[in-house]
């Protein structure tokens, strides 16, 4: 799986969703400075990479270590699709010295952090 790093200031953290009894998630948005278009990134924490957010705010500073994401998604018209995701890794206050404690990261996403298969198939797969 690809990892990558992505630095920049938290836009919103968003709130626990509980998707299922199995699976939760929680979305940060980091906003990359980019030229004059910054990008406002997504970044999905799971299960318990969710607690990895706890005491960060809006316009902290942060590095984010994700892992890249790729899935294929037929729709009932026959097309298929794909879609990518970045499933949050780690995270840490950007210029922060890395120190055993002052970061926060879980191991690598397993099949159990991914959301349930299944359901209506109108359903987009994220």
């Amino acid at each position: 799986m690809a990892q990558v790093t992505i630095t920049g200031t938290i836009k919103q953290i968003g709130k626990l969703q509980d998707i299922s009894e199995k699976f939760r998630k929680r979305e940060l948005v980091i906003t990359e400075p980019s030229g004059q278009r910054p990008q406002h990134i997504p970044v999905e924490f799971t299960q318990d990479r969710c607690s990895l957010l706890d005491g960060f705010n809006d316009g902290d500073e942060v590095a984010v270590t994700c892992f890249v994401n790729g899935r294929e998604w037929a729709g009932r018209d026959g097309v298929t699709k794909f879609f990518l995701s970045l499933s949050g890794n780690r995270i840490e206050r950007a210029g922060a010295a890395p120190s055993h404690g002052g970061e926060r990261s879980a191991p690598a996403p397993t099949a159990a952090d991914m959301p349930p298969v299944g359901g209506d198939e109108d359903d987009l797969p994220f």
